[in-house]
């Protein structure tokens, strides 16, 4: 996450914090440089534009166009084999068979019909294609630190809101091999992945992260509407994110849930 107490951070930054040999391992030995790869729900890209050197091609799919950054990258770099489009998952506006590789990272745990979704992006894949695809797993969370009964309590609200606000969900991680599974892939292989926050760098950017989203509009305004905290809850909870940041015992680790799948052939 952004520190709110730095300055903006550049795009090339944003690829080092999110690359795609961190976030797409599990899917990039099965890419060539004759693979034409699909990217659902890539957000600003930086995945996207990292993997335009493990493929022939890459589409990076999103709701919302915010990809003038990735673009300007790009042409910055001599990277031309990577473009963006706007599109939604369950419509994708593509021809059948028209890729070999399909990643869907931080996507499906937004979705009401995840079904839906992969079988849209079933039939976008060629023969024996293979879709990538990685979620959140709140149950896997990991904290370790000063203050760490107030930091369980800001998950605690977080899933909340996720849940009943936003319709999210937090637990999809641990359902990606039957989702796959039922949608029409076969040799499903699922795993998990621990990201974790065990640098003072690290520890610092991820805190002070954290505590900024105590003060967000989304996420403060949400908590006091729906009464799942008080303003002096949210303070405290601030002042504890603070305070565990720059503890030298501080961990934290947040477990992903991953599936590969591939289209019968």
């Amino acid at each position: 996450m952004i520190d709110v107490y730095t300055p903006r951070v550049s795009f090339e930054m944003r690829i080092a914090q999110r690359s795609a040999e961190v976030y797409a391992d599990f899917l990039i030995p099965h890419l060539t440089s004759e693979t034409d790869l699909l990217d659902v729900g890539c957000g600003p890209g930086t995945i996207s534009v990292g993997l335009a050197g493990r493929a022939r091609t890459v589409v990076g799919v999103d709701l919302e166009d915010g990809f003038d950054e990735a673009r300007t990258h790009a042409d910055a770099t001599g990277i031309d084999n990577v473009g963006f489009r706007v599109g939604d998952v369950h419509s994708l506006g593509f021809p059948d068979d028209a890729f070999d590789a399909c990643l869907a990272h931080s996507m499906l745990e937004t979705l009401e019909r995840p079904l839906d979704a992969l079988r849209e992006i079933r039939r976008v894949l060629r023969p024996s294609g293979v879709l990538g695809v990685a979620s959140v797993e709140y149950g896997g969370l990991i904290l370790h630190g000063p203050g760490v009964e107030q930091l369980r309590r800001f998950y605690a609200i977080r899933e909340e809101l996720w849940e009943r606000e936003w319709s999210l969900h937090p637990y999809r991680g641990r359902e990606l091999r039957g989702l796959l599974q039922a949608a029409g892939f076969e040799r499903v292989e699922a795993s998990t992945k621990y990201l974790s926050y065990g640098t003072s760098e690290d520890v610092r950017s991820f805190g002070r992260g954290r505590a900024e989203d105590c003060r967000d509009d989304e996420y403060a305004e949400a908590a006091l509407r729906r009464g799942l905290a008080t303003a002096e809850e949210l303070n405290a909870m601030e002042r504890a994110w603070v305070a565990w940041s720059e503890a030298p015992d501080a961990f934290a680790a947040f477990a992903w849930g991953r599936a590969l799948g591939w289209k019968p052939g």
